[in-house]
């Protein structure tokens, strides 16, 4: 299952959602691919990568030369591996707009090892950009993480335009997951209302809270469910992850 994590506001803890729950997946006995699809590297970073010290990154794979794609593919740790990215990443959208068939240069990459993962994790770049159309246009589900605030709930209308139309003329087989509400500040009445308003249009899978501990470990490469796994944020990402594993979508959040 392929699965792309957008959401075109940054700051939503969008990488933070891909790699903690990518991890629990891996944790489950899961076979899972990471791939950062970001310039700005944020997943890469948080595995503690260093962008600039990868020989095949992303930018090989979507790249008119083309490259192997298992070139690209990086060890992390026992069932989990990444295809990393690095801010040369920018550069490459604009050569991308040019080609034929552009929506679909991920997917066509990606063929040879699909059957290789059972979950292929896209965290998509924080803007509605060819590079999203692309991870949209090769996934299975979506999942979108939502801090709870104004802005970032209002910003789903326009990915879920996005989905649509991608949905109808590209990839008829792509559904919406769910989102996450993500940075939840249960003491904030504005984070309050804006939880109530998205379990009352959205299916929504799981609240992740505004907790110092969500830092812990990045300097390290290690995802909160593995830094802490018995904090609120591990079980929340754990419990997504059985979810996906499930098939089972429901919403457990009242």
């Amino acid at each position: 299952m392929i699965i792309a994590f957008a959401n075109q506001k940054g700051g939503v803890a969008k990488t933070t959602s891909t790699h903690n729950i990518g991890v629990a997946l891996a944790q489950k006995g899961k076979k899972v691919l990471l791939i950062d699809l970001d310039s700005q590297a944020s997943l890469t970073i948080s595995l503690g990568i260093e962008p600039l010290e990868v020989e095949n990154n992303i930018i090989d794979i979507l790249d008119k030369k083309k490259s192997d794609v298992r070139k690209c593919i990086l060890n992390v740790k026992e069932n989990l591996d990444v295809i990393t990215s690095t801010i040369d990443l920018a550069s490459i959208e604009m050569e991308m707009l040019s080609r034929a068939s552009r929506e679909k240069i991920l997917d066509r990459e990606l063929e040879p090892i699909k059957e290789e993962y059972d979950y292929i994790l896209i965290d998509c770049p924080p803007q509605l950009s060819i590079l999203t159309v692309n991870a949209l246009s090769c996934a299975d589900g979506v999942i979108i993480p939502t801090k709870t605030d104004y802005l970032s709930y209002r910003g789903i209308e326009l990915l879920m335009d996005t989905i649509t139309e991608v949905k109808e003329l590209i990839n008829p087989k792509l559904e919406i997951v769910g989102t996450i509400a993500t940075l939840y500040n249960m003491r904030s009445k504005d984070d309050n209302d804006i939880l109530d308003g998205m379990k009352s249009v959205y299916n929504v899978l799981g609240v992740t809270k505004m907790l110092v501990g969500a830092k812990k470990g990045i300097y390290d490469g290690l995802s909160v469910v593995e830094n802490e796994p018995n904090n609120e944020i591990s079980i929340a990402y754990k419990n997504i992850a059985d979810m996906l594993i499930s098939g089972k979508y429901e919403s457990e959040v009242k």
